[in-house]
């Protein structure tokens, strides 16, 4: 997909939270990467999870440092996301799982640049049975062959 659509759909998702939870996985993530990408708490706290929400809301009143979300090599990852991801893919928690990065030797990596690697991927949760709102768990490093064993449908 082409980076400036991902990123307007992605500014938009973020911008209606109250529907901004309505979309899928996939588009979620990359709300979720665009936040990263400006470093914005209030983009990016829409989408938390339920475990998540109290971190994200000390973020927003300044009771958690955002150096916790953005610094390290998986902040870094985020900041630094290109525009592409690969297809969701679903581990054996139900979760979807959403490449955005490879993990590089010294830095994270686009998905393009055919860097061997883990990929560095969004994480993302349903909080409960009925819940249709996918919410952001972390980002992980997914082994390439983890993530292409993973199931394509929930």
């Amino acid at each position: 997909m082409n980076k400036v659509f991902l990123t307007a759909v992605a500014v938009l998702a973020a911008t209606t939270a109250g529907h901004a939870q309505t979309i899928g996985p996939e588009r979620v993530a990359a709300a979720i990467l665009t936040g990263f990408q400006f470093q914005d708490v209030d983009m990016i706290a829409p989408f938390a999870n339920e475990t998540n929400a109290a971190f994200f809301h000390g973020l927003q009143s300044g009771t958690e440092d955002p150096a916790e979300l953005f610094d390290g090599d998986r902040g870094a990852a985020g900041i630094a996301w290109d525009g592409m991801i690969l297809p969701v893919r679903y581990n054996d928690r139900a979760q979807a799982v959403v490449p955005f990065a490879i993990e590089g030797e010294a830095t994270a990596m686009p998905l393009g640049s055919g860097v061997e690697g883990r990929y560095i991927s969004v994480v993302l949760s349903l909080d409960s049975p009925e819940d249709t709102s996918w919410g952001l768990v972390d980002f992980n490093y997914i082994d390439r062959a983890e993530y292409a064993a993973m199931a394509e449908t929930r």
